[in-house]
């Protein structure tokens, strides 16, 4: 049977029941998860590029993992706080609570249409509708900062919007965050984010770079 995002979540509740912190070594849970996706791939006959097979899968899965995980923080703290997928609001039509949601985050292109920001998950308070914050998630920074830091500065340009905050959720696969001294990527991304969360064990915080069990302390 082929390989789910049902079985990466499962995988993660077995790992949470040993290890309630889990979430801060997502690295080194994935590592073991991509073994079993690489078994159930060879019974499957798969012959083509497996590690490739696997950064895809991963990738297209890391969303709802981070989806699932902040779903629990968010609980567990008894936030007044939901959250929705950007994919499924940018669809929705009908929907009367997320349709006031998707209007307190589009932004205004004039003669080309409102449109809602590119970005993974949307936070909001389902009393309202109101935005707190948009949340863009990928294995590392590199691939996702620019899109992010342009929708950041798209909202800021706007009164209506200015108050919602852009996140970054990452592996930083590539250790542009966890890096020591002068690193201009990581220096960008630092001043140009509002926060980078990082899944790992090994990161020295500053001011905006955070370990993501923070994220509930800051959409308080």
């Amino acid at each position: 049977m082929p390989f789910e995002f049902e079985d990466l979540q499962r995988l993660y509740d077995e790992e949470l029941e040993h290890n309630p912190k889990a979430y801060g070594n997502l690295p080194a849970f994935l590592d073991k998860v991509e073994d079993l996706y690489v078994e159930e791939k060879r019974k499957d006959g798969f012959e083509g590029d497996m590690g490739q097979s696997w950064r895809s899968w991963s990738g297209q899965n890391f969303e709802k993992l981070a989806f699932h995980i902040l779903s629990k923080f968010i609980d567990e703290a008894g936030l007044p706080l939901a959250l929705i997928q950007g994919a499924t609001l940018r669809n929705i039509q009908t929907d009367e609570t997320f349709s006031r949601v998707k209007r307190n985050v589009v932004i205004d292109y004039g003669p080309q249409g409102f449109h809602v920001p590119e970005t993974d998950i949307v936070v909001y308070d389902p009393s309202n509708a109101s935005v707190k914050a948009i949340i863009s998630c990928n294995a590392t920074i590199r691939e996702r900062m620019m899109k992010s830091i342009f929708w950041k500065f798209k909202l800021r340009s706007c009164p209506i919007t200015r108050h919602i905050k852009e996140f970054f959720i990452t592996l930083d696969e590539d250790g542009t965050l966890v890096s020591d001294g002068p690193n201009p990527l990581k220096a960008f991304a630092l001043n140009n984010l509002d926060v980078a969360y990082v899944l790992c064990e090994d990161l020295v915080e500053q001011h905006n770079l955070r370990r993501f069990e923070r994220i509930t302390d800051d959409l308080q």
